[in-house]
């Protein structure tokens, strides 16, 4: 089995409880309904022509291995638009 990767949204309060309502007169989680959301959108993308993968899987299979290979299973400390917002700060700093 593939590792799973976790994908987190903001969502205002009126949207959320949109979601909420609607998957649940459906009968499925809010992540059920999200995922089965995506997945119809990104199928319809791809019969119209839209590849998933413009720079194709291979390319994608190499960044995994690089990416394995760097990280070796660890994951960064805290948030990662917090880290791209403090690494611009100091480099203005240092302009």
């Amino acid at each position: 089995m593939k590792a799973k990767t976790r994908f987190t949204l903001d969502m205002v309060p009126g949207f959320q409880r949109r979601l909420k309502v609607t998957a649940a007169l459906k009968g499925v989680t809010m992540r059920e309904y999200c995922l089965a959301a995506i997945e119809k959108e990104l199928a319809r993308d791809e019969v119209q022509g839209m590849t998933t993968l413009p720079f194709g899987h291979e390319a994608l299979d190499r960044l995994a291995a690089l990416q394995t290979e760097v990280f070796k299973g660890r994951t960064l400390p805290g948030d990662s638009a917090e880290l791209i917002r403090e690494a611009r700060a100091s480099r203005a700093a240092t302009q």
